[in-house]
């Protein structure tokens, strides 16, 4: 017989850095946060049955999804740190859609290992995003690193995401 080793405490690294990971969802023309995510269980998910390709969805409508990491820098100051995209595909009226769960899983990771990646995302979407960051927590952005914050800038006007569009 097996003995179980139970205690009060986690010897898993996750727990800690998993801490500041946070969802951004952009739905149409929507930009929330909905931590729901992380465990598969957004608003966006719910009643959904997740199929095993994007082509057995009948009506498809992408939502752009985002992990954002926070870290304190040298100073002690908290901001955002890592940034990882990942693509739901949605059909909220056939309540079918398709994630591919190694995409977020992997995003997750890099995002948790302070990684920005978000090659694939249309530029007007990480605008967005990058404003709605900036707009939620001013002070997490503004110490944000530089690489954080140009994966969210405006590349039409090669400015950094304005605060008022």
């Amino acid at each position: 017989m097996e003995k179980l080793n139970l205690t009060g405490q986690s010897k898993h690294a996750t727990d800690d850095a998993m801490r500041g990971l946070s969802a951004v969802l952009v739905d149409g023309d929507e930009v929330f946060v909905d931590n729901g995510a992380i465990h598969g269980k957004s608003r966006l998910e719910r009643g959904i049955r997740f199929v095993q390709s994007r082509e057995e969805v009948p009506h498809p409508r992408p939502v752009r999804g985002f992990w954002i990491t926070l870290r304190r820098g040298q100073g002690g100051a908290q901001g955002y740190h890592g940034a990882a995209a990942f693509t739901l595909y949605i059909d909220s009226a056939a309540q079918v859609g398709y994630k591919s769960l190694s995409e977020q899983v992997n995003g997750m990771d890099k995002a948790v290992k302070g990684k920005v990646d978000v090659a694939g995302v249309p530029a007007d979407v990480r605008r967005r995003v990058g404003l709605f960051l900036q707009q939620i927590r001013p002070e997490l952005w503004d110490n944000a690193s530089d690489e954080f914050r140009s994966a969210f800038i405006d590349p039409t006007s090669g400015e950094g995401t304005p605060v008022n569009p």
